[in-house]
């Protein structure tokens, strides 16, 4: 009973913190925007401001609403670019919890103590986050590790705050301008996609997926985990030695060559597999020291069933077209509705919008087009007028943005179209029937 009442009153406290932090932030914006206002700041101040507001704000949170802020990032089709350029600043840069815990935990589910497992266990983190935080070890065998571990009480937290995410949302969706955005179905996902981070089962199924799915491609590795020493709250993995990406300057790798490794891996991810690793950011790609490019961090992933596969490729073949009537109807069917789905002159003014959009771009050779902003700025078309996409709809076009940009600063000429036209002119654009 003295447990469950510490945890009620912990939560008490939480609900206090929450609504103390969000209203001094109300209040900060609120008075940053009128000082803009009558210095007559510009709107694109205002909306910067408002997108510093936002940041402020989820980072004053904490834990949950950094990982939830992260999510949010990716979904441009959901927010404005000031906002989600603003939380892609968030950095999961939490420090580390108590070498006990760790240790705790590991006895808790593994049933011995760590020295009875390990050879040797870094006592010092190799990095720490929100969810969780990594350890170095070796195994008695001679091999070298990566145990993953996490935090104590964190699916507690993240429940509670996600409880009061989606009351906020159910207010929000009472607003008739956002209703057809449905800001309590967005906050599920982004429930979704953060529990799916918490339970290292998840992670661990997604490892051996992948590590199945480039059996046979030799340039690219994935960490294998070690069934017998992984549970929900523990992840240990084979620990791969390399230098993160950007950093390829470093090693004798030839950067043109890295750039378009990275480039085939994903293209192979979203048209063969359809299993798409959703967290490509720098942090997570390894040049190893035999020349291969490592994944890490494969909690998020985003799935293309056949159908949506062949839908993918024959948008990108249309866009090769500037064939702006077909990308417009392929990305209204791989959408989760909106206005123009009980408006049909709603869908003709977003369809009217993609096709001037599309039509911007004639003249224009495929190699000279940063295919990351297009898709970008059709998300947020989408956004405007009022169309939810689907979340994996967006997560893969989130990973090619991410990916060409990593691309293009180790190789400036690198052109995603010339990369991907194998992939996608495999599904040849039919007309509507």
């Amino acid at each position: 009973m003295a447990g469950a009442h510490l945890n009620r009153s912990r939560l008490v406290l939480r609900a206090l913190i929450i609504g103390l932090l969000w209203f001094q932030q109300v209040v900060r914006w609120w008075l940053g925007w009128i000082w803009l206002l009558v210095t007559f700041a510009g709107r694109e101040r205002r909306k910067a401001w408002f997108g510093q507001a936002v940041l402020d704000l989820f980072r004053s949170l904490g834990a949950t609403f950094i990982k939830v802020g992260q999510i949010m990032s990716t979904r441009p089709d959901l927010l404005p670019e000031h906002v989600t350029r603003a939380l892609e600043r968030l950095q999961d840069d939490v420090g580390p919890f108590s070498l006990e815990a760790v240790v705790r935990t590991i006895h808790e589910d593994l049933g011995r103590p760590v020295d009875q497992i390990f050879a040797e266990f870094a006592p010092v983190p190799l990095a720490s986050a929100s969810v969780a935080q990594v350890h170095k070890a070796r195994l008695p065998d001679g091999r070298v590790v990566a145990v993953k571990v996490r935090r104590p009480d964190v699916v507690e937290l993240c429940t509670f705050d996600l409880a009061v995410m989606r009351r906020v949302a159910r207010l929000l969706a009472r607003i008739p301008g956002l209703r057809p955005l449905a800001p309590d179905a967005a906050v599920d996902e982004f429930a979704r996609a953060l529990f799916a981070q918490l339970d290292f089962r998840i992670e661990a199924s997604n490892n051996r997926r992948f590590r199945h799915n480039f059996r046979n491609d030799p340039g690219v590795v994935f960490p294998e985990v070690i069934e017998e020493l992984s549970t929900a709250r523990i992840l240990c993995m084979t620990y791969i030695e390399g230098t993160k990406i950007l950093a390829v300057g470093r090693t004798r790798s030839d950067p043109k060559r890295v750039a378009r490794l990275g480039m085939a891996a994903l293209m192979k991810m979203i048209f063969e597999d359809g299993f798409v690793h959703a967290d490509l950011h720098p942090g997570n790609i390894f040049i190893t020291t035999d020349d291969r490019l490592a994944m890490l961090d494969l909690g998020l992933v985003g799935e293309l069933d056949p159908p949506h596969r062949k839908a993918f490729a024959r948008f990108f073949a249309a866009w090769a077209q500037r064939d702006g009537d077909t990308m417009a109807r392929l990305m209204y069917s791989m959408s989760a509705g909106g206005a123009a789905a009980a408006d049909s002159e709603a869908y003709e003014r977003y369809r009217a919008a993609i096709i001037e959009f599309v039509g911007s771009y004639w003249g224009q050779r495929l190699g000279e087009v940063q295919v990351g902003k297009v898709l970008f700025d059709l998300l947020g078309i989408m956004r405007r007028h009022r169309i939810r996409m689907s979340p994996t709809f967006t997560i893969v076009n989130i990973a090619i943005a991410v990916t060409e940009g990593i691309g293009k600063q180790l190789d400036p000429q690198l052109d995603l179209m010339a990369e991907a036209l194998p992939y996608f002119l495999a599904h040849p654009v039919e007309a509507e029937a």
